[in-house]
């Protein structure tokens, strides 16, 4: 099937009527993501981000649905609540640039979206709302580092959920000082081009040693791309397993670090081989096979229980080379 911008408009809209023919309490609708890109996909796969705004509580906060192997929906769910406080949202480096994009919206018969929108978008592109989505972002990187520093456990496991949601977090608050927040297959694709942007290339090589890039190759994600996908399938098969790790999701993570891999950047696949194991191992913690390969592919990059500490004083320079950035940017813009 040739996907196209177009097409994943037309699917979104199509799911919308579908959806607006049964009983419903929706207010608003509107897109976010890949799909407002000029290019969405990556590896021929993506996904088409939506979000749905309804009146009362919604009986879930996010689903994913499959259209095909290429493309999925990944739909998150709110209570109008959520808009209460439009400036708030112009903080968010996620929803905040989809908010702003008139192209966004699917649904909005009262013009409810636009009322929203004149409060984000005020004042969003000025230096003090960068600064503020990207400060947040490192205040919550400082804050998870100091967890992980002072949480003592004997388990790799759980101190690879903190070094993650940390390194994620510095990572988007250089990202935010330029654009949107990155996404977890193109964060490794796009960060160099956002540390350059703020002239801070450099951080783009203290990120590659925080994740173990000198232990990678494209020999070893070819030897571990199995082990992962079996880690995928069996987490897409459990009862609980979350929204990201649902089957219709498979292609969208492998696929694209296929298509990654081929193209000579096999080191771009890590994020995402990462961040989707590590909550798979957590899906299955209860499977004693799954996890011993989790450790295996752990140490293989450098990450066991002997180097937490090194890695840990490591993360600990990256967010403070964060932070100096951020205060140098306060000053220059006099905030």
């Amino acid at each position: 099937m040739r996907v196209t911008p177009d097409m994943l408009v037309k699917l979104a809209k199509d799911h919308l009527a579908r959806r607006m023919r049964q009983p419903n309490d929706i207010i608003a609708v509107y897109l976010t993501g890949s799909v407002l890109r000029p290019e969405p996909l990556l590896g021929g796969t993506t996904d088409i981000d939506m979000v749905i705004i309804h009146k009362e509580n919604p009986a879930v906060a996010r689903e994913v649905l499959r259209v095909s192997t290429e493309v999925s929906f990944d739909i998150e769910h709110h209570h109008q609540s959520f808009y209460t406080f439009p400036r708030r949202l112009r903080q968010n480096p996620w929803l905040g640039f989809a908010l702003c994009d008139h192209n966004s919206f699917l649904y909005d018969p009262d013009h409810w979206l636009d009322f929203i929108q004149a409060g984000v978008n005020a004042q969003f592109d000025t230096p003090e709302s960068f600064y503020a989505r990207s400060s947040a972002l490192a205040e919550k990187a400082r804050q998870t580092w100091f967890e992980l520093e002072a949480n003592e456990t004997d388990s790799l496991p759980a101190w690879m959920v903190g070094y993650l949601k940390a390194v994620g977090l510095a990572v988007n608050a250089i990202a935010a000082l330029s654009g949107q927040a990155l996404t977890i297959r193109r964060l490794l694709l796009d960060f160099p081009a956002r540390a350059e942007a703020v002239g801070q290339l450099p951080l783009a090589g203290a990120l590659a040693r925080l994740l173990g890039n000198e232990n990678f190759s494209p020999e070893a994600y070819h030897l571990w791309r199995p082990a992962w996908e079996q880690a995928l399938l069996s987490a897409s098969q459990a009862p609980n397993c979350p929204p990201n790790l649902s089957r219709a999701r498979k292609p969208y993570f492998l696929t694209a670090c296929d298509s990654i891999a081929e193209s000579g950047t096999a080191f771009a696949t890590l994020w995402p081989i990462l961040e989707t194991w590590r909550q798979s191992a957590e899906v299955l913690a209860d499977v004693p096979a799954q996890q011993e390969s989790w450790l295996e592919f752990l140490a293989s990059l450098g990450f066991t229980s002997l180097t937490t500490e090194k890695m840990t004083q490591s993360l600990d320079y990256f967010i403070e080379q964060v932070e100096a950035l951020l205060e140098t940017w306060k000053g220059e813009y006099g905030l």
